[in-house]
């Protein structure tokens, strides 16, 4: 007899996930703020205008210290999740194949929604299909995760140049898509994301698919080795990750910034933004191991356990911020004051989840998924004390 299956109860969170997650929102948010009020993310895209020093200045903190990291910590720590649903499924005694294409579903759902509304560049949609990859690799022994990962990541590498071949050849939407989302009203944004959503999808999954799973496959690693539940007993190893990821990235973000070549330039912004990653994985983990660094990242774990509402409620606010049927920002803000923009609105989302999560259990999104995946509608408001 199987015990049933049901989403994981405050008092079993891994809370430096949560924390991580949050942090990764923050990171999320300052990159793709960009792609929302410009069209730098489409095809076709080139801009030849001279920027001020400090807008110059604020791109390459962008490029070097958060383009490609927190992307990387969002992949990784789906691996891990991915992980936990395995350990969980086992102690209930349950299949993971009862739930989980379930939990990939709805997600899938979530991203082609997300797109299509308010996020052409949406992550959630090869975050779900990739799952269903992941579910091949669940009884892979650690040894085998690794190859599989290494040889995923080589892959990846391979396809971001042969992007890079073609890009000049693929339809200018740049021009195009500035154009709609000046002026246009909501539905036909719509009705532009919802045209070319699938073929920026395949883009992007070219450059990015190969890479993503090869992070899955390290966070599911991680996972079975139980390293984040018992940090305490790895503050050492977590100290020489943190400066050694710190100072090889660092190094080769300077070297990056000297390369012309993209098979030279392709590979080493890899490999700095793995070194970053870590870095940044590890460094908050240690300070969560003190008694004011946990005191200070705990808002960061409120917005952590609502992060897909916040994910998609930074695409709400920005589409409202930058398009013409909004305050139409468009085109009209450097990169200077988004920053401004992104440790304002980031600041909101973490007061706004540290209030959220003191009334209910779940985020209004994560209350919906849950509900989709385990076929229960889990209790939405916590009981008054």
């Amino acid at each position: 007899m199987t015990s049933s299956l049901h989403p994981v109860s405050a008092s079993e969170r891994i809370h430096i996930l949560d924390i991580l997650r949050g942090f990764a929102l923050f990171g999320i948010l300052l990159v793709n703020i960009n792609g929302f009020a410009s069209p730098s993310f489409l095809p076709g895209y080139h801009s030849s205008a001279s920027l001020p020093w400090y807008d110059a200045l604020a791109d390459a903190a962008i490029l070097y210290l958060a383009d490609g990291k927190f992307f990387t910590i969002f992949s990784f720590l789906f691996g891990l999740g991915f992980s936990v649903q395995i350990t969980r499924a086992e102690a209930s005694r349950r299949s993971l194949l009862s739930f989980y294409p379930r939990r990939l579903l709805a997600l899938l759902g979530f991203g082609l929604l997300h797109a299509s509304l308010f996020w052409v560049e949406d992550i959630l949609r090869l975050y779900a299909l990739l799952g269903f990859a992941l579910l091949a690799f669940r009884n892979a022994s650690n040894r085998a995760l690794l190859k599989w990962a290494a040889l995923w990541l080589t892959l990846g590498y391979a396809l971001s140049l042969a992007h890079d071949l073609v890009e000049a050849n693929l339809p200018d939407l740049a021009t195009t898509g500035a154009e709609i989302y000046r002026t246009g009203s909501f539905w036909q944004v719509v009705a532009f994301q919802t045209r070319w959503g699938w073929y920026l999808f395949l883009q992007e999954a070219q450059v990015q698919a190969a890479s993503v799973l090869a992070l899955f496959l390290l966070g599911l690693l991680a996972g079975r080795l139980h390293f984040f539940e018992n940090l305490p007993a790895h503050r050492q190893r977590l100290k020489t990750i943190f400066w050694l990821g710190l100072l090889l990235g660092l190094t080769l973000n300077l070297l990056d910034a000297r390369l012309e070549a993209p098979w030279q330039a392709n590979l080493i912004f890899i490999l700095a933004a793995l070194c970053l990653s870590a870095a940044y994985i590890s460094g908050l983990s240690l300070l969560s191991l003190t008694t004011s660094g946990a005191r200070w990242l705990a808002p960061l774990g409120q917005a952590g356990r609502m992060a897909l509402t916040n994910y998609v409620l930074q695409s709400v606010v920005c589409s409202l911020l930058f398009n013409g049927y909004g305050l139409g920002l468009y085109e009209k803000a450097g990169t200077a004051s988004l920053l401004g923009m992104v440790a304002v609105l980031y600041a909101l989302q973490v007061c706004l989840s540290s209030w959220w999560m003191s009334h209910f259990q779940f985020g209004p999104l994560e209350w919906v998924w849950r509900a989709l995946t385990y076929l229960q509608r889990p209790a939405f408001c916590r009981l008054s004390r």
